[in-house]
């Protein structure tokens, strides 16, 4: 790997910036001291960078007030405690550590501030879930959307409401809501994996499966692993499908639905390979969890019956449910 494959062009730059002042001081052209205020200025500058960065994948869903004051203390509390250190190595002694115990002080009062400010924040997305999770999709609109649409709209919001309205076979309006989702927020995962949603049920595997990239890019979750790999699947795309498939297996909080239907597409592959002891390895992993997760992809398959992936799910189904029967009589066989 090259150089520039590792290493971003503010660390080169940093890095040559750091070269050459050494350079000055063993030559004798600089102080120490001035070495370490570079160092110290160098790592401010670096950390600020990555809080900026994180900062702006945040700010669509924290109101202005908030997010500036998060971004401003954390920029403030880090110069104070890389000072207050840089202060120390330079020679300030026993008086460096009254600017790094206010760093300290300052540290644990923003958390304690923003654990306050997440816990208000974020106090929907749990019942909204619940909603979710127990069918509750026409309830979950009419708590959430006005919400979700109120003022310029909140990415996530939109995108939880759009889940419930692609349940409700609505696709017009959960593409409206995720465009207007999309255009406050289009690296968020909640919204990327929202769209990669309503293209599954769309049959639209290959544009699903680019939007759950997207959304991997932005924070890594097993169950949008698991989605990327049943798109590619239903795609035809079984090379691209398997790592997707299996790294999200290898997961053990992936929803049991997904570890059942995972299995059962990883068998597939490997029985279009020609591998029957792969295949045969899969489809026992799906039997393992099959009784309670079948009657939920059944109840989906019905919830979305004459859609082109709501019949391909009933039929995958039912293939399910024809391996499971017959592995009984493939162990007497064997036996």
């Amino acid at each position: 790997m090259s150089l520039r494959g590792r290493v971003s062009w503010f660390e080169a730059v940093a890095l040559v910036a750091l070269g050459a002042a050494g350079a000055l001081v063993v030559a004798g052209q600089a102080s120490a001291v001035a070495l370490i205020a570079l160092l110290v200025l160098i790592y401010f500058v670096w950390m600020a960078r990555g809080m900026i960065v994180q900062a702006r994948r945040y700010r669509p869903v924290e109101p202005p007030g908030t997010w500036a004051i998060t971004l401003w203390a954390n920029l403030a509390l880090t110069a104070l405690g890389l000072g207050a250190f840089g202060w120390y190595l330079a020679g300030g002694g026993v008086r460096a550590w009254v600017p790094f115990l206010i760093f300290i002080a300052g540290v644990i009062a923003l958390r304690w501030w923003r654990r306050g400010v997440v816990a208000r924040l974020y106090s929907w997305r749990t019942p909204a879930l619940v909603l979710l999770q127990q069918g509750e999709y026409r309830k979950l609109v009419r708590e959430l959307e006005a919400e979700a649409t109120a003022g310029r709209g909140h990415p996530d919001k939109l995108a939880m409401v759009a889940l419930a309205y692609i349940e409700l076979n609505k696709w017009d309006r959960a593409g409206a809501l995720l465009e207007q989702a999309r255009a406050l927020a289009p690296d968020y995962a909640s919204v990327n994996g929202a769209l990669g949603s309503l293209r599954r049920h769309q049959a639209r595997y290959a544009e699903a499966a680019d939007a759950l990239e997207r959304a991997l890019r932005f924070e890594d979750s097993a169950n949008t692993r698991y989605y990327l790999g049943l798109c590619r699947f239903l795609a035809g795309d079984y090379a691209a499908a398997r790592p997707a498939l299996q790294a999200a297996l290898a997961d053990p909080t992936l929803l049991r639905t997904g570890q059942v239907y995972g299995a059962f597409a990883l068998g597939q592959i490997a029985e279009s390979e020609g591998d029957a002891a792969a295949a045969r390895a899969w489809y026992e992993r799906m039997a393992e969890a099959a009784p309670k997760a079948l009657p939920v992809l059944e109840e989906e398959a019905r919830r979305h019956k004459q859609t082109p992936y709501g019949d391909t799910l009933k039929e995958h189904v039912r293939a399910m449910q024809r391996i499971i029967a017959r592995r009984p009589l493939e162990e007497a066989k064997g036996s």
